[in-house]
């Protein structure tokens, strides 16, 4: 099949457009765990080996950075950045309503988290944790179909210009009737 007509391109368009937003929506389900998640507050140490650590306080702050970190190993001599996710999740629980500040996609084992905010100042927040499963291969796969579809959103233009090369180059040669 010979694909000539310029508007084929807008298909392929598209199709890219089309397979990126699926994916977005494939990875956004990714946070339906986090907001269900049973939430702790952070008192000991956590356990989240093989799972994600989601990071959560019931007092929310615009105006003030709080920035956490896990601490592992001997003597806490490890520390690992625990990144804010920069989007509002809540979960509920007892009573309270939690809101996500940190999310670290691949947890440890006997990891002591702590968050301060960084202006120092005097913090009367309370800080929570919760494990969750299927975080990362639920991005993995949104990621994996928003390549895919755009990986043959690009083929495809590949081949429409292919076709439409041959075309005239084959009508510049006189092989086709005008």
């Amino acid at each position: 099949m010979r694909l000539t007509n310029p508007l084929w391109y807008l298909a392929a368009l598209f199709l890219a457009l089309g397979s990126a937003m699926a994916g977005t929506a494939v990875a956004a389900s990714a946070f339906g765990p986090v907001r269900d998640a049973t939430v702790t507050p952070i008192t000991e140490r956590i356990d989240a080996s093989g799972a994600t650590l989601a990071v959560y306080t019931d007092l929310v702050q615009p105006e003030r950075v709080i920035s956490c970190r896990g601490r592992y190993g001997e003597a806490d001599k490890g520390r690992i950045v625990i990144p804010d996710k920069g989007i509002d999740v809540t979960a509920a629980g007892d009573g309270t309503t939690w809101h996500l500040i940190g999310l670290l996609e691949q947890g440890r084992e006997g990891l002591r988290v702590v968050c301060t905010p960084d202006d120092d100042r005097v913090d009367n927040a309370i800080y929570g944790y919760a494990t969750v499963t299927g975080y990362t291969s639920a991005v993995n796969n949104g990621k994996g179909v928003a390549s895919i579809g755009v990986g043959i959103a690009a083929a495809l233009a590949g081949w429409i210009y292919w076709c439409r090369r041959k075309q005239r180059r084959e009508k510049k040669l006189g092989l086709l009737d005008a």
